[in-house]
Protein backbone atom coordinates (compact mmCIF):
# COMPACT_ATOMS: atom_id res chain seq x y z
CA UNK A 1 0.00 0.00 0.00
CA UNK A 2 2.82 2.27 0.72
CA UNK A 3 4.18 2.12 -2.13
CA UNK A 4 1.02 2.73 -4.46
CA UNK A 5 0.68 6.21 -2.33
CA UNK A 6 4.43 6.70 -3.32
CA UNK A 7 3.80 6.39 -6.93
CA UNK A 8 0.48 8.83 -6.79
CA UNK A 9 3.34 10.78 -4.99
CA UNK A 10 5.37 10.85 -7.80
CA UNK A 11 3.22 11.44 -10.39
CA UNK A 12 1.84 14.05 -9.01
CA UNK A 13 4.75 15.78 -8.74
CA UNK A 14 6.22 14.97 -12.37
CA UNK A 15 2.63 16.47 -13.35
CA UNK A 16 3.87 19.64 -11.53
CA UNK A 17 7.26 19.46 -13.16
CA UNK A 18 5.34 19.06 -16.92
CA UNK A 19 3.47 21.91 -16.01
CA UNK A 20 6.25 24.04 -15.08
CA UNK A 21 8.29 23.13 -17.98
CA UNK A 22 5.48 23.45 -20.49
CA UNK A 23 4.32 26.99 -19.40
CA UNK A 24 8.23 28.04 -19.06
CA UNK A 25 9.89 26.48 -22.48
CA UNK A 26 6.76 25.59 -24.29
CA UNK A 27 4.15 28.07 -24.79
CA UNK A 28 1.76 25.65 -22.35
CA UNK A 29 1.73 22.48 -24.79
CA UNK A 30 1.99 19.72 -21.83
CA UNK A 31 2.15 17.33 -24.58
CA UNK A 32 5.41 18.62 -26.15
CA UNK A 33 6.80 19.29 -22.88
CA UNK A 34 6.04 15.84 -21.55
CA UNK A 35 7.74 14.65 -24.59
CA UNK A 36 10.78 16.47 -24.48
CA UNK A 37 11.22 15.50 -21.00
CA UNK A 38 11.21 12.29 -21.84
CA UNK A 39 12.88 11.92 -24.63
CA UNK A 40 15.76 14.25 -22.91
CA UNK A 41 15.70 11.79 -19.89
CA UNK A 42 14.94 14.22 -17.62
CA UNK A 43 11.80 12.84 -16.94
CA UNK A 44 13.74 9.73 -15.49
CA UNK A 45 16.19 11.61 -13.91
CA UNK A 46 13.27 13.17 -11.80
CA UNK A 47 11.34 10.05 -10.86
CA UNK A 48 14.86 8.27 -10.05
CA UNK A 49 15.92 10.83 -7.74
CA UNK A 50 12.18 12.22 -6.26
CA UNK A 51 13.10 12.02 -2.76
CA UNK A 52 15.46 14.80 -3.25
CA UNK A 53 14.10 17.10 -6.33
CA UNK A 54 10.03 17.44 -5.09
CA UNK A 55 12.06 18.99 -1.96
CA UNK A 56 13.60 21.87 -4.63
CA UNK A 57 11.18 25.20 -5.40
CA UNK A 58 9.70 25.76 -8.78
CA UNK A 59 12.64 28.55 -9.83
CA UNK A 60 15.38 25.41 -9.27
CA UNK A 61 13.42 23.08 -11.11
CA UNK A 62 13.06 25.15 -13.68
CA UNK A 63 16.60 26.66 -14.05
CA UNK A 64 17.82 22.95 -13.79
CA UNK A 65 15.53 21.44 -16.52
CA UNK A 66 16.84 24.81 -18.72
CA UNK A 67 20.15 23.90 -18.16
CA UNK A 68 19.71 20.26 -18.85
CA UNK A 69 17.80 20.94 -22.49
CA UNK A 70 20.35 23.57 -23.34
CA UNK A 71 23.45 21.03 -22.84
CA UNK A 72 21.42 18.61 -24.87
CA UNK A 73 20.28 21.36 -27.72
CA UNK A 74 16.48 20.64 -27.00
CA UNK A 75 15.50 23.99 -26.66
Amino acid sequence: MAWQSNSADIMEYMVWVVELTSENFFDGDKTLAYRTLKDQGVWDLYVQNYDVTHTLGAGYVIDEIREILLAKGAL
